[in-house]
């Protein structure tokens, strides 16, 4: 192993008279040292110092940690350490206001608030699934966002080194919420694509619905327009079914008049448009053929628009999410308005909340799918909201921003569903038939049936136009932050990738774009399906469990409430209103220790039990591939935690590093002084021995010298 050399000393001496200057520096970075020497006969004479101003103390911030290599581990050599720490800690708070927040809202906020949620929202009864959603916010949402929240902030580093500070057996639990932010990272972009590929439409609005299109003229269906299907009213035909039983087909107008569609496949304009020239699916999960050269050009374009964001860092994200946050918000609203104000609107409405089945309170499924949705939709478990709170300055009030948070959120769930079902029961009174029979489960619902519903509108171009804007705002505000999250833990795991932020985005945004070329071809579709179907649900809860327990069981809750009152600047709670619903409140314990992680165990066990699998249905378009291939993606992630646990114990005794370290709070802790002062004399001895840098500092190599002058390394990262 190569050392480096101990940066030169220059000396410079001046004589005036009887006054000899000597001036000393190390580097130009390196505070110089200055001392005079008066001689008068034989009595030397040295003025110390002067105190050093707050300033030019700080100046001891911008050494290096590998300007003190060789440097025997004094009092010196530590400080000079412990002043790197918290410069780096000072840059990494970025934020400023409210940008916070607005930054978790980017990545909480997201497409599922505008589609998934009311689509839940109506198979669960409706009421009753919003009373459901507001426990599992309380009981789950609002305790692990706490959590994650006080975690980043504490700690100022991403996942991977705040489980690595806590055990460093443990930091493949923050690697596993890092792989999970990739791989919806991955698909991700593939509906932001699309998305962007109806914006660019706008202009053609109410073309999309139409039946004279080019893309009419593709793949196996029959082309029909919605609202003058009511022509054809009272038209059917009598057929005996493939039971043998007596029923009837209504007629549908097609080709210019009502006839009987027989077998033929029927689908509206707007669904062509998304089936035959957004996605122009294949035969199935295996069968590639050609590329869709807009679905491509569409992600290219998205990804070099976010890697110029990320590049300018978490600084440039929050300026910018005052725009990707807010707005969204402003348009939401103004859309539910203009939904409301169409004629049938109140039908819709009535599906939604109208008609609240209180029965659903007591079906399992109601809970799950509330639970799922609020992960979902909150990115819970995923590191992203610890990765964010890792940017605020330690007086942060994180706490206020773990209930507007979910506030906020659910806000906007209910705002989206309220336009959407307005508006949808403007379609069904268009086509003149029952509300559920215009309703349409996930992105259909988006792409197909509200696009449907805007060609309709008065001035279809404009409500066209931000709607789609929202969304995409929405889906790059959330995208921006997911590829934060790996960029960030490579960073803090790499020094030279945190010194050269730009090769780190690149190869980030690369990466992900070259796995997701899978779904710009032909059998696309089918692998977004498995991404969406597998990447989050059951990853995300178990992230959330295994959180609670680190910090519950390994970590001590006492301990992570000491820290949450040195973030609220130490003491204890003043009121009985802070005893008891303040942020270090014994509720949170009961909530963290027990119900939170219990809660996210029964969802994910629901969800890996209760799968359909839809090679039953359809064999050919979903071989068993589809699912063998789905499970290892959710499984994926989880693979971290045994990966880094044997690494980590390896090194250690590679490195001849007491293995009970790996075991125990590091040094790198804000913490570990207080923690430490409680441990008996023989595990401060070992303590002692632990790592002084961590990954990622820049290389930090700490030479101790031996009482007989022999040198020995203690650790080389």
């Amino acid at each position: 192993m190569q050392r480096k050399k101990i940066p030169e000393t220059t000396v410079t001496t001046v004589t005036t008279g009887t006054t000899t200057t000597v001036s000393k520096s190390m580097t130009p970075t390196a505070p110089s040292t200055t001392q005079t020497t008066n001689t008068t006969n034989t009595t030397t004479t040295t003025k110390k110092e002067p105190p050093k101003a707050d300033d030019e103390r700080d100046n001891e911030a911008n050494f290096r940690p590998d300007q003190f290599v060789n440097e025997k581990k004094t009092d010196r050599g530590r400080k000079a350490y412990k002043n790197y720490v918290e410069m780096e800690n000072t840059n990494r708070q970025a934020f400023k206001g409210i940008e916070s927040l607005l930054s978790s809202l980017g990545q909480a906020v997201g497409l599922g608030n505008i589609w998934r949620f009311p689509q839940m929202a109506y198979r669960n009864g409706g009421v009753a699934f919003l009373i459901s959603y507001i426990v599992c916010a309380f009981i789950f949402a609002i305790p692990a966002i706490h959590m994650e929240f006080v975690l980043g902030q504490y700690a100022a580093k991403s996942p991977p080194a705040v489980f690595r500070r806590i055990m460093p057996v443990l930091e493949g639990i923050g690697w596993m919420c890092c792989l999970v932010g990739a791989v919806i990272g991955i698909y991700y972009m593939i509906l932001i694509s699309w998305i962007g590929i109806y914006l660019g439409n706008t202009g053609n609005a109410v073309k999309l619905s139409k039946c004279n299109n080019e893309w009419n003229n593709l793949g196996n269906s029959v082309c029909y327009v919605g609202v003058v299907q009511k022509r054809c009213k009272g038209l059917f035909t009598d057929f005996i079914d493939k039971d043998g039983k007596n029923a009837t087909r209504n007629h549908k107008f097609f080709k210019g008049r009502c006839q009987d569609p027989g077998n033929l496949t029927m689908a509206s304009g707007t669904e062509q448009f998304f089936t035959n020239f957004v996605i122009n699916p294949s035969t199935g999960f295996t069968d590639f053929n050609f590329i869709n050269w807009a679905t491509l050009g569409a992600v290219a374009i998205c990804w070099v628009a976010a890697s110029i964001v990320l590049i300018r860092g978490m600084k440039m994200i929050g300026k910018l999410s005052y725009f990707t946050v807010i707005l969204p918000y402003i348009i939401i609203v103004i859309l539910m308005i203009r939904g409301i104000t169409l004629d049938g609107a109140a039908n819709g409405l009535y599906y939604l909340w109208g008609e609240p089945d209180f029965a659903f309170l007591i079906n399992l499924r109601t809970w799950t799918d509330a639970m799922t949705q609020i992960c979902f939709s909150l990115s819970i478990g995923q590191g992203g909201l610890m990765n964010i709170a890792s940017y605020n300055k330690k007086s942060y009030n994180w706490y206020r921003d773990a209930f507007l948070l979910v506030l906020c959120d659910t806000l906007m769930s209910l705002l989206g569903a309220t336009a959407v079902f307005a508006t949808l029961g403007f379609l069904a009174k268009q086509q003149d038939v029952p509300v559920p029979k215009v309703i349409k489960d996930g992105h259909a619902l988006a792409f197909i049936v509200y696009t449907e519903a805007i060609s309709q509108m008065p001035i279809p171009y404009l409500w066209h136009g931000l709607f789609f804007l929202m969304l995409l705002l929405l889906g790059m505000s959330t995208e921006i932050v997911i590829v934060e999250i790996v960029c960030s833990c490579l960073s803090d795991r790499f020094g030279y990738l945190r010194r050269h932020r730009w090769v780190t985005v690149l190869a980030v945004s690369l990466t992900f774009f070259t796995l997701g070329l899978v779904m710009t071809t032909d059998a696309g579709y089918y692998w977004f399906d498995l991404y969406d179907e597998y990447s989050a649900g059951v990853s995300s809860t178990l992230g959330t469990a295994f959180m609670c327990i680190v910090v519950c069981w390994c970590y001590g809750l006492d301990d992570f409430r000491q820290d949450m009152r040195e973030l609220r600047g130490g003491g204890e709670p003043k009121n009985v209103w802070s005893q008891w619903l303040g942020p270090t409140s014994y509720i949170w314990t009961i909530m963290w220790r027990f119900i939170t992680p219990l809660c996210a165990i029964c969802v994910m066990g629901v969800l890996a039990g209760s799968r359909k699998y839809p090679y039953n249905e359809d064999g050919v378009k979903y071989p068993p591939l589809f699912d063998i291939f789905g499970w290892f993606v959710a499984a994926l992630p989880f693979f971290a935690i045994p990966w880094f646990a044997v690494s980590t114990i390896l090194k250690y005794r590679r490195e001849n590093i007491p293995l009970r370290t790996a075991f125990m709070v590091q040094k790198q802790h804000p913490s570990y002084d207080r923690i430490s002062e409680r441990w008996p004399e023989w595990k401060q001895k070992i303590g002692d021995q632990m790592a002084e840098a961590e990954p990622g500092d820049d290389d930090v190599e700490i030479v101790d010298a031996d009482d007989d002058g022999d040198e020995s390394y203690l650790e080389h990262f």
